[in-house]
């Protein structure tokens, strides 16, 4: 054999030597590594989308509270319905209805809910006024905040076109001062 063949089989015995001695615990540890990198960045994947969830779910809280707080608005406490009465004579006064009375009732009836007893004061609405200020007057009462169910109206017009209205509504509130 000459030189040449013993450098070659030196060379080849190296690079064997090379590759099992170095190289391949290389691999086997940037392989580690690359498996440690997508654990970890499975890892930050699950807690972005537990970060997101959270803030769904926060979002819907904060809705949930907004629904609550309008209900709440919705129907007053027994306290708070003078304030509902001033609020019929307001919605009266810019609907061009002149007022001719209001008459609050007692309890007339209540009902027991999950979140606690409902219950509907009975009052006694008349006015008068034209066909487009009571058209406004009632769609005024129908979209207010307040709930107040129309249990009953009458409703007359004398010879100049005026109308005469007299309502019973019954409105909602909650039990508890």
């Amino acid at each position: 054999m000459n030189i040449r063949s013993h450098l070659g089989m030196l060379l080849l015995l190296v690079a064997a030597i090379g590759w099992f001695a170095v190289v391949k615990p290389q691999l086997s540890t940037y392989s580690d590594e690359t498996l440690q990198v997508k654990t970890k960045a499975a890892e930050l994947d699950s807690y972005n989308q537990r970060i997101s969830d959270l803030q769904t779910i926060q979002n819907a809280g904060s809705s949930v509270q907004n629904v609550l707080k309008e209900m709440y608005l919705a129907m007053p406490k027994t306290s708070q319905i003078p304030e509902v009465l001033v609020m019929i004579e307001s919605v009266a006064s810019n609907s061009g209805v002149v007022l001719n009375g209001i008459n609050v009732g007692s309890t007339a009836s209540s009902s027991s809910t999950t979140a606690g007893a409902v219950s509907q004061v009975p009052v006694s609405v008349s006015f008068s006024g034209n066909l487009t200020s009571v058209v406004n007057f009632l769609n005024a009462i129908n979209n207010n905040i307040r709930t107040a169910t129309v249990n009953s109206q009458t409703m007359t017009s004398d010879q100049s076109g005026n109308l005469s209205v007299t309502m019973q509504l019954g409105i909602v509130y909650q039990g508890g001062n």
